[in-house]
Protein backbone atom coordinates (compact mmCIF):
# COMPACT_ATOMS: atom_id res chain seq x y z
CA UNK A 1 0.00 0.00 0.00
CA UNK A 2 1.42 3.36 -1.04
CA UNK A 3 1.77 6.01 1.69
CA UNK A 4 -0.68 8.88 1.53
CA UNK A 5 -0.84 11.82 3.89
CA UNK A 6 -4.24 11.87 5.62
CA UNK A 7 -4.81 15.63 5.47
CA UNK A 8 -8.35 15.52 6.87
CA UNK A 9 -7.30 13.42 9.86
CA UNK A 10 -4.50 15.85 10.75
CA UNK A 11 -6.85 18.85 10.53
CA UNK A 12 -9.50 17.07 12.64
CA UNK A 13 -6.99 16.12 15.37
CA UNK A 14 -5.44 19.60 15.45
CA UNK A 15 -8.84 21.27 15.76
CA UNK A 16 -9.86 18.88 18.55
CA UNK A 17 -6.68 18.91 20.66
CA UNK A 18 -4.88 22.19 19.91
CA UNK A 19 -5.37 25.91 19.33
CA UNK A 20 -3.25 25.88 16.16
CA UNK A 21 -4.39 28.16 13.33
CA UNK A 22 -4.76 27.08 9.70
CA UNK A 23 -1.26 28.18 8.66
CA UNK A 24 0.28 26.25 11.53
CA UNK A 25 -1.71 23.15 10.62
CA UNK A 26 -0.55 23.49 7.00
CA UNK A 27 3.05 23.52 8.22
CA UNK A 28 2.43 20.13 9.86
CA UNK A 29 0.78 18.75 6.71
CA UNK A 30 3.79 19.90 4.66
CA UNK A 31 6.06 17.62 6.68
CA UNK A 32 3.52 14.78 6.85
CA UNK A 33 3.45 14.56 3.04
CA UNK A 34 7.11 13.46 2.92
CA UNK A 35 7.31 11.11 5.91
CA UNK A 36 8.48 8.12 3.79
CA UNK A 37 11.56 10.10 2.73
CA UNK A 38 12.62 10.35 6.34
CA UNK A 39 12.35 6.57 6.67
CA UNK A 40 14.92 6.12 3.92
CA UNK A 41 17.34 8.61 5.36
CA UNK A 42 17.18 7.24 8.90
CA UNK A 43 16.41 3.59 8.14
CA UNK A 44 13.48 3.52 10.55
CA UNK A 45 9.99 4.88 11.04
CA UNK A 46 8.70 8.42 11.41
CA UNK A 47 5.82 9.99 13.30
CA UNK A 48 4.38 13.46 13.89
CA UNK A 49 2.98 14.42 17.30
CA UNK A 50 0.96 17.47 18.31
CA UNK A 51 0.71 18.73 21.90
CA UNK A 52 -2.66 18.93 23.65
CA UNK A 53 -3.18 22.59 24.54
CA UNK A 54 -4.64 22.17 28.03
CA UNK A 55 -2.99 18.92 29.18
CA UNK A 56 0.52 17.53 29.43
CA UNK A 57 -0.16 15.06 26.62
CA UNK A 58 0.62 14.63 22.92
CA UNK A 59 -1.22 12.93 20.07
CA UNK A 60 0.15 11.06 17.05
CA UNK A 61 -1.35 12.66 13.92
CA UNK A 62 0.81 11.15 11.18
CA UNK A 63 3.04 8.10 10.73
CA UNK A 64 4.86 6.23 8.02
CA UNK A 65 3.40 2.91 9.19
CA UNK A 66 3.07 0.12 6.63
CA UNK A 67 1.46 -3.00 8.07
CA UNK A 68 3.71 -5.52 6.32
CA UNK A 69 6.96 -3.62 6.66
CA UNK A 70 6.64 -1.83 9.98
CA UNK A 71 8.67 -2.93 12.98
CA UNK A 72 5.51 -2.47 15.05
CA UNK A 73 2.40 -4.65 15.22
CA UNK A 74 -0.20 -1.90 15.10
CA UNK A 75 -0.54 1.67 13.94
CA UNK A 76 -0.03 4.40 16.56
CA UNK A 77 -2.16 6.92 14.66
CA UNK A 78 -4.41 8.83 17.08
CA UNK A 79 -2.68 7.38 20.18
CA UNK A 80 -2.14 9.52 23.27
CA UNK A 81 1.52 10.06 24.24
CA UNK A 82 2.57 10.57 27.88
CA UNK A 83 5.58 12.56 29.08
CA UNK A 84 6.97 9.70 31.21
CA UNK A 85 7.00 7.40 28.17
CA UNK A 86 8.32 9.90 25.59
CA UNK A 87 10.42 12.52 27.44
CA UNK A 88 12.33 13.43 24.26
CA UNK A 89 9.11 14.48 22.50
CA UNK A 90 8.09 16.79 25.35
CA UNK A 91 11.60 18.22 25.67
CA UNK A 92 11.45 19.34 22.03
CA UNK A 93 7.98 20.83 22.62
CA UNK A 94 9.16 22.64 25.77
CA UNK A 95 12.46 24.02 24.48
CA UNK A 96 12.01 24.15 20.72
CA UNK A 97 15.24 22.21 20.19
CA UNK A 98 16.19 18.90 18.64
CA UNK A 99 16.55 15.97 21.02
CA UNK A 100 18.97 13.53 19.43
CA UNK A 101 19.86 9.83 19.84
CA UNK A 102 17.73 8.93 22.84
CA UNK A 103 17.83 5.21 23.65
CA UNK A 104 14.57 3.56 24.61
CA UNK A 105 12.69 0.28 24.57
CA UNK A 106 9.66 -0.85 22.60
CA UNK A 107 8.03 -4.06 21.33
CA UNK A 108 8.41 -5.55 17.85
CA UNK A 109 5.82 -7.45 15.80
CA UNK A 110 6.47 -10.58 17.88
CA UNK A 111 5.88 -8.72 21.16
CA UNK A 112 9.59 -8.93 22.01
CA UNK A 113 11.40 -6.07 23.69
CA UNK A 114 13.70 -4.15 21.35
CA UNK A 115 16.17 -1.31 21.77
CA UNK A 116 15.24 1.82 19.83
CA UNK A 117 17.02 5.06 19.00
CA UNK A 118 14.88 8.18 18.76
CA UNK A 119 15.58 11.64 17.40
CA UNK A 120 12.92 14.36 17.80
CA UNK A 121 12.94 17.49 15.62
CA UNK A 122 10.58 20.43 16.31
CA UNK A 123 8.37 21.50 13.40
CA UNK A 124 8.34 25.29 13.48
CA UNK A 125 6.05 27.99 12.12
CA UNK A 126 6.97 31.65 12.69
CA UNK A 127 9.42 30.59 15.43
CA UNK A 128 6.75 28.61 17.30
CA UNK A 129 6.79 24.84 17.82
CA UNK A 130 3.60 23.48 16.21
CA UNK A 131 4.48 19.76 16.25
CA UNK A 132 7.37 17.34 16.52
CA UNK A 133 8.82 14.95 13.97
CA UNK A 134 9.95 11.69 15.58
CA UNK A 135 12.52 9.53 13.78
CA UNK A 136 12.76 6.08 15.33
CA UNK A 137 14.85 3.06 14.41
CA UNK A 138 15.75 -0.31 15.91
CA UNK A 139 19.21 -0.64 17.41
CA UNK A 140 21.05 -3.78 16.39
CA UNK A 141 21.26 -6.07 19.42
CA UNK A 142 24.56 -7.38 18.12
CA UNK A 143 26.05 -4.05 19.10
CA UNK A 144 25.13 -4.84 22.75
CA UNK A 145 23.81 -1.34 23.26
CA UNK A 146 22.78 -0.36 26.75
CA UNK A 147 21.01 2.83 27.86
CA UNK A 148 23.48 5.70 28.19
CA UNK A 149 26.16 4.02 26.04
CA UNK A 150 27.64 5.91 23.08
CA UNK A 151 25.98 5.00 19.78
CA UNK A 152 27.94 3.75 16.81
CA UNK A 153 27.07 5.20 13.41
CA UNK A 154 25.95 2.50 10.99
CA UNK A 155 28.45 2.01 8.16
CA UNK A 156 25.67 0.84 5.82
CA UNK A 157 25.11 3.14 2.89
CA UNK A 158 26.78 6.21 4.38
CA UNK A 159 26.10 8.06 1.15
CA UNK A 160 22.34 7.87 1.68
CA UNK A 161 22.72 8.83 5.34
CA UNK A 162 24.91 11.80 4.44
CA UNK A 163 22.71 13.16 1.67
CA UNK A 164 19.40 12.62 3.42
CA UNK A 165 20.61 14.46 6.49
CA UNK A 166 20.67 17.48 4.17
CA UNK A 167 16.88 17.59 4.41
CA UNK A 168 17.55 19.10 7.85
CA UNK A 169 20.18 21.59 6.71
CA UNK A 170 22.77 19.76 8.82
CA UNK A 171 26.42 20.09 7.73
CA UNK A 172 28.28 18.41 10.59
CA UNK A 173 27.80 16.09 13.54
CA UNK A 174 27.79 18.90 16.09
CA UNK A 175 25.17 21.01 14.34
CA UNK A 176 21.58 20.78 15.58
CA UNK A 177 19.00 19.26 13.25
CA UNK A 178 16.39 21.60 11.86
CA UNK A 179 14.00 21.24 8.96
CA UNK A 180 14.88 23.01 5.74
CA UNK A 181 12.85 26.06 4.74
CA UNK A 182 11.71 25.42 1.17
CA UNK A 183 11.34 21.91 -0.30
CA UNK A 184 10.37 21.05 -3.89
CA UNK A 185 10.13 17.52 -5.30
CA UNK A 186 10.00 16.96 -9.07
CA UNK A 187 9.13 13.73 -10.89
CA UNK A 188 11.24 12.08 -13.62
CA UNK A 189 9.70 14.36 -16.28
CA UNK A 190 10.69 17.47 -14.32
CA UNK A 191 7.19 18.44 -13.16
CA UNK A 192 6.55 19.54 -9.59
CA UNK A 193 4.74 16.93 -7.50
CA UNK A 194 5.36 18.24 -3.97
CA UNK A 195 6.08 21.62 -2.40
CA UNK A 196 5.77 23.00 1.11
CA UNK A 197 4.20 26.31 2.12
CA UNK A 198 7.54 27.98 2.79
CA UNK A 199 8.55 27.30 -0.81
CA UNK A 200 5.26 28.85 -1.99
CA UNK A 201 5.97 32.03 0.01
CA UNK A 202 9.54 32.19 -1.32
CA UNK A 203 8.35 32.05 -4.92
CA UNK A 204 5.52 34.51 -4.22
CA UNK A 205 8.19 36.95 -3.04
CA UNK A 206 9.90 36.37 -6.40
CA UNK A 207 6.70 37.24 -8.29
CA UNK A 208 5.15 33.81 -8.90
CA UNK A 209 1.38 33.62 -8.47
CA UNK A 210 1.43 29.82 -8.40
CA UNK A 211 4.08 27.10 -8.62
CA UNK A 212 1.68 24.16 -8.86
CA UNK A 213 2.43 21.76 -11.77
CA UNK A 214 5.35 23.94 -12.88
CA UNK A 215 8.36 22.40 -14.62
CA UNK A 216 11.78 22.38 -12.93
CA UNK A 217 13.24 24.68 -15.59
CA UNK A 218 10.59 27.33 -14.91
CA UNK A 219 11.35 27.42 -11.16
CA UNK A 220 15.09 26.93 -11.39
CA UNK A 221 17.50 29.75 -10.50
CA UNK A 222 20.72 27.71 -10.71
CA UNK A 223 22.97 27.28 -13.74
CA UNK A 224 21.64 23.72 -14.32
CA UNK A 225 18.54 22.77 -16.27
CA UNK A 226 16.65 19.53 -15.66
CA UNK A 227 18.65 17.52 -18.20
CA UNK A 228 21.89 18.70 -16.56
CA UNK A 229 20.62 17.49 -13.19
CA UNK A 230 19.70 14.04 -14.52
CA UNK A 231 23.14 13.71 -16.12
CA UNK A 232 24.52 13.23 -12.59
CA UNK A 233 22.89 9.82 -12.26
CA UNK A 234 25.44 7.03 -12.01
CA UNK A 235 24.91 3.28 -11.93
CA UNK A 236 21.73 1.31 -12.62
CA UNK A 237 18.58 0.69 -10.65
CA UNK A 238 15.74 -1.80 -10.66
CA UNK A 239 12.11 -0.81 -11.18
CA UNK A 240 11.00 -3.80 -9.13
CA UNK A 241 13.26 -3.57 -6.08
CA UNK A 242 11.70 -1.60 -3.20
CA UNK A 243 14.92 -1.70 -1.20
CA UNK A 244 17.30 -0.47 -3.90
CA UNK A 245 17.91 3.27 -3.59
CA UNK A 246 20.39 5.48 -5.42
CA UNK A 247 21.15 8.95 -4.13
CA UNK A 248 23.24 11.46 -6.06
CA UNK A 249 24.26 15.01 -5.21
CA UNK A 250 23.68 17.30 -8.15
CA UNK A 251 24.11 20.90 -7.03
CA UNK A 252 25.00 22.85 -3.91
CA UNK A 253 25.48 26.58 -4.21
CA UNK A 254 24.32 30.11 -3.46
CA UNK A 255 22.38 32.40 -5.78
CA UNK A 256 21.42 36.07 -5.64
CA UNK A 257 17.96 37.07 -6.87
CA UNK A 258 17.27 40.79 -6.58
CA UNK A 259 18.10 41.78 -3.02
CA UNK A 260 17.64 38.21 -1.75
CA UNK A 261 20.21 35.44 -1.31
CA UNK A 262 19.38 31.74 -1.34
CA UNK A 263 21.29 28.52 -0.82
CA UNK A 264 20.03 25.81 -3.17
CA UNK A 265 20.82 22.13 -2.69
CA UNK A 266 19.66 19.60 -5.31
CA UNK A 267 19.77 15.82 -4.94
CA UNK A 268 18.49 12.95 -7.06
CA UNK A 269 16.70 10.07 -5.37
CA UNK A 270 15.98 6.91 -7.32
CA UNK A 271 13.68 4.21 -5.95
CA UNK A 272 11.69 2.57 -8.78
CA UNK A 273 11.23 6.08 -10.15
CA UNK A 274 13.32 9.24 -10.18
CA UNK A 275 12.76 12.17 -7.80
CA UNK A 276 14.68 15.41 -8.05
CA UNK A 277 14.55 17.14 -4.69
CA UNK A 278 15.40 20.80 -4.26
CA UNK A 279 16.07 22.34 -0.84
CA UNK A 280 16.00 26.14 -0.63
CA UNK A 281 17.19 28.23 2.32
CA UNK A 282 16.77 32.00 2.46
CA UNK A 283 20.20 33.18 3.65
CA UNK A 284 19.62 36.91 3.13
CA UNK A 285 19.95 37.76 6.82
CA UNK A 286 23.01 35.53 7.09
CA UNK A 287 24.62 37.36 4.17
CA UNK A 288 23.87 40.72 5.77
CA UNK A 289 25.56 39.48 8.95
CA UNK A 290 28.54 38.21 6.94
CA UNK A 291 28.84 41.62 5.27
CA UNK A 292 28.80 43.34 8.65
CA UNK A 293 31.46 40.95 9.94
CA UNK A 294 33.58 41.44 6.82
CA UNK A 295 33.21 45.20 7.12
CA UNK A 296 34.31 44.99 10.74
CA UNK A 297 37.29 42.81 9.80
CA UNK A 298 38.37 45.23 7.08
CA UNK A 299 38.18 48.10 9.58
CA UNK A 300 39.95 46.02 12.22
CA UNK A 301 42.73 45.03 9.80
CA UNK A 302 43.16 48.67 8.77
CA UNK A 303 43.39 49.77 12.42
CA UNK A 304 46.01 47.11 13.26
CA UNK A 305 47.93 48.03 10.11
CA UNK A 306 48.01 51.70 11.05
CA UNK A 307 49.02 50.98 14.66
CA UNK A 308 51.84 48.72 13.45
CA UNK A 309 53.07 51.38 11.02
CA UNK A 310 52.89 54.10 13.68
CA UNK A 311 54.84 51.97 16.16
CA UNK A 312 57.47 51.20 13.53
CA UNK A 313 57.73 54.93 12.76
CA UNK A 314 58.32 55.68 16.44
CA UNK A 315 60.92 52.92 16.59
CA UNK A 316 62.66 54.38 13.52
CA UNK A 317 62.79 57.83 15.12
CA UNK A 318 64.29 56.37 18.29
CA UNK A 319 66.80 54.44 16.19
CA UNK A 320 67.93 57.71 14.56
CA UNK A 321 68.19 59.30 18.00
CA UNK A 322 70.26 56.36 19.23
CA UNK A 323 72.74 56.70 16.36
CA UNK A 324 73.30 60.36 17.24
CA UNK A 325 73.66 59.74 20.98
CA UNK A 326 77.18 59.87 22.42
CA UNK A 327 76.44 58.47 25.88
CA UNK A 328 76.51 54.59 25.89
CA UNK A 329 73.88 54.50 28.63
CA UNK A 330 71.52 56.61 26.54
CA UNK A 331 72.12 54.31 23.57
CA UNK A 332 71.19 51.31 25.74
CA UNK A 333 68.00 52.96 27.02
CA UNK A 334 66.93 53.88 23.48
CA UNK A 335 67.75 50.37 22.21
CA UNK A 336 65.65 48.79 24.97
CA UNK A 337 62.77 51.11 24.15
CA UNK A 338 62.98 50.22 20.44
CA UNK A 339 62.78 46.50 21.23
CA UNK A 340 59.78 47.04 23.51
CA UNK A 341 57.96 49.02 20.84
CA UNK A 342 58.73 46.40 18.18
CA UNK A 343 57.46 43.60 20.44
CA UNK A 344 54.14 45.44 20.75
CA UNK A 345 54.06 45.96 16.97
CA UNK A 346 54.36 42.19 16.47
CA UNK A 347 50.81 41.58 17.77
CA UNK A 348 49.34 44.21 15.46
CA UNK A 349 51.34 42.87 12.51
CA UNK A 350 49.82 39.41 13.07
CA UNK A 351 46.29 40.66 13.73
CA UNK A 352 46.14 42.73 10.53
CA UNK A 353 46.16 39.40 8.63
CA UNK A 354 43.75 37.47 10.88
CA UNK A 355 40.00 36.93 10.60
CA UNK A 356 39.61 36.93 14.37
CA UNK A 357 41.19 38.43 17.46
CA UNK A 358 43.38 35.43 18.28
CA UNK A 359 47.15 35.25 17.91
CA UNK A 360 49.30 32.14 17.67
CA UNK A 361 51.86 32.28 20.47
CA UNK A 362 54.43 30.36 18.42
CA UNK A 363 54.00 32.75 15.49
CA UNK A 364 54.30 35.76 17.76
CA UNK A 365 57.45 34.41 19.48
CA UNK A 366 59.05 33.66 16.10
CA UNK A 367 58.54 37.32 15.13
CA UNK A 368 60.16 38.49 18.37
CA UNK A 369 63.01 36.07 17.74
CA UNK A 370 63.61 37.65 14.30
CA UNK A 371 63.65 41.12 15.84
CA UNK A 372 66.15 39.99 18.45
CA UNK A 373 68.41 38.28 15.91
CA UNK A 374 68.94 41.66 14.21
CA UNK A 375 69.78 43.10 17.65
CA UNK A 376 72.35 40.32 18.18
CA UNK A 377 73.91 41.04 14.79
CA UNK A 378 74.42 44.72 15.62
CA UNK A 379 75.94 43.76 19.00
CA UNK A 380 78.51 41.49 17.30
CA UNK A 381 77.52 38.46 19.39
CA UNK A 382 77.22 34.85 18.18
CA UNK A 383 74.09 33.88 20.06
CA UNK A 384 71.46 31.48 18.78
CA UNK A 385 67.80 32.01 19.70
CA UNK A 386 65.31 29.15 19.28
CA UNK A 387 61.57 28.80 19.85
CA UNK A 388 59.90 25.43 20.43
CA UNK A 389 57.00 23.76 22.23
CA UNK A 390 53.21 23.58 22.00
CA UNK A 391 51.32 26.28 20.17
CA UNK A 392 48.21 27.91 21.61
CA UNK A 393 46.17 31.01 20.89
CA UNK A 394 45.61 34.12 22.99
CA UNK A 395 43.66 37.32 22.47
CA UNK A 396 45.31 40.57 21.40
CA UNK A 397 45.62 41.94 24.94
CA UNK A 398 47.38 38.86 26.30
CA UNK A 399 49.50 38.61 23.17
CA UNK A 400 50.89 42.10 23.73
CA UNK A 401 51.61 41.33 27.39
CA UNK A 402 53.36 38.02 26.59
CA UNK A 403 55.35 39.69 23.81
CA UNK A 404 56.64 42.36 26.21
CA UNK A 405 57.51 39.79 28.91
CA UNK A 406 59.42 37.50 26.54
CA UNK A 407 61.09 40.50 24.90
CA UNK A 408 62.39 41.66 28.30
CA UNK A 409 63.64 38.20 29.24
CA UNK A 410 65.50 37.68 25.96
CA UNK A 411 66.85 41.21 26.11
CA UNK A 412 68.15 40.61 29.65
CA UNK A 413 69.91 37.43 28.54
CA UNK A 414 71.47 39.15 25.54
CA UNK A 415 72.75 42.04 27.67
CA UNK A 416 73.99 40.22 30.76
CA UNK A 417 74.34 36.46 30.24
CA UNK A 418 77.20 36.67 27.75
CA UNK A 419 79.42 39.62 28.83
CA UNK A 420 82.56 38.29 27.13
CA UNK A 421 80.94 37.59 23.77
CA UNK A 422 81.46 34.10 22.36
CA UNK A 423 78.83 31.55 21.48
CA UNK A 424 75.58 31.33 23.43
CA UNK A 425 72.08 29.92 23.24
CA UNK A 426 68.71 31.29 24.35
CA UNK A 427 65.80 28.85 24.23
CA UNK A 428 62.15 29.87 24.43
CA UNK A 429 59.80 26.97 25.22
CA UNK A 430 56.00 26.97 25.39
CA UNK A 431 53.80 24.34 27.05
CA UNK A 432 50.08 23.83 27.48
CA UNK A 433 47.99 21.77 29.88
CA UNK A 434 44.34 22.50 29.22
CA UNK A 435 43.71 26.11 30.13
CA UNK A 436 47.05 26.45 31.95
CA UNK A 437 49.87 27.80 29.77
CA UNK A 438 53.58 28.08 30.49
CA UNK A 439 56.45 29.92 28.77
CA UNK A 440 60.11 29.48 29.66
CA UNK A 441 63.14 31.52 28.59
CA UNK A 442 66.44 29.78 29.25
CA UNK A 443 70.00 30.85 28.50
CA UNK A 444 73.35 29.07 29.00
CA UNK A 445 75.15 32.19 30.18
CA UNK A 446 76.99 33.07 33.38
CA UNK A 447 73.96 33.48 35.63
CA UNK A 448 73.75 36.23 38.20
CA UNK A 449 73.41 36.92 41.90
CA UNK A 450 70.05 37.90 43.36
CA UNK A 451 71.38 41.30 44.43
CA UNK A 452 72.74 42.21 41.00
CA UNK A 453 71.27 45.64 40.35
CA UNK A 454 71.76 45.45 36.59
CA UNK A 455 69.76 42.23 36.23
CA UNK A 456 67.11 43.48 38.66
CA UNK A 457 66.43 46.72 36.81
CA UNK A 458 63.47 48.05 34.85
CA UNK A 459 63.26 45.01 32.54
CA UNK A 460 62.73 42.50 35.35
CA UNK A 461 60.31 44.85 37.09
CA UNK A 462 58.24 44.97 33.88
CA UNK A 463 58.29 41.16 33.75
CA UNK A 464 57.11 40.80 37.35
CA UNK A 465 54.41 43.47 37.04
CA UNK A 466 53.01 42.00 33.81
CA UNK A 467 53.06 38.37 34.97
CA UNK A 468 51.41 39.10 38.32
CA UNK A 469 49.07 41.96 37.40
CA UNK A 470 48.21 41.47 33.73
CA UNK A 471 48.27 37.67 33.44
CA UNK A 472 47.45 36.93 37.09
CA UNK A 473 50.15 34.29 36.80
CA UNK A 474 53.15 32.87 38.64
CA UNK A 475 56.84 33.53 37.99
CA UNK A 476 59.88 31.36 38.72
CA UNK A 477 63.49 32.51 38.24
CA UNK A 478 66.39 30.08 38.65
CA UNK A 479 69.99 31.13 38.03
CA UNK A 480 73.42 29.64 38.47
CA UNK A 481 76.74 28.97 36.79
CA UNK A 482 75.03 27.12 33.93
CA UNK A 483 72.72 29.99 33.07
CA UNK A 484 69.35 31.47 33.94
CA UNK A 485 65.89 29.99 33.47
CA UNK A 486 62.82 32.17 33.86
CA UNK A 487 59.38 30.64 33.48
CA UNK A 488 55.90 32.02 33.96
CA UNK A 489 52.56 30.25 34.02
CA UNK A 490 49.06 31.63 33.65
CA UNK A 491 45.50 30.50 33.00
CA UNK A 492 43.41 31.46 29.97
Amino acid sequence: MKYKCDREFIIKQCKEFTLLNNDEIEAIIDVAKILPYFNEGFDGESFIDIKVHDKDLAVVVAESYKKKKSIYVDSYLGDIIYRENEPAVFRSFDLGVTTKDIIGMSFDRNKKKIWTKQTVVPIMHNNNVVATLILEKILDLRLTVVPGAPLQRSPENEKIDEVWSSIFGKSNENEALQLREGILIFDETGHLKYFNQRAVKMYQELGFKSIENQHFDNLNYTTKNFDDVLSNIEGTFSNNDDNHIIIEKSYDGKVAIGDKFYRIHIIIRIKKTVDVIVFIDDITEMRKYEKEVNSYLVSSHEIHHRIKNNLQTVASLLRLQSRNAKDPEVKTILSDSINRIMSIAVTHELLEKKSNNLVSVQEMLDKIKQNMISFVATANKEIEISVKGADFFVDSEKSTVIALIVNELIQNSLKYAFPNGGVGHIEVTTASDGKIKMIEVKDNGIGYKSGDKKRNGLGLNIVKAYVYEKLLGKLIIETGDEGTTTSFAFKL
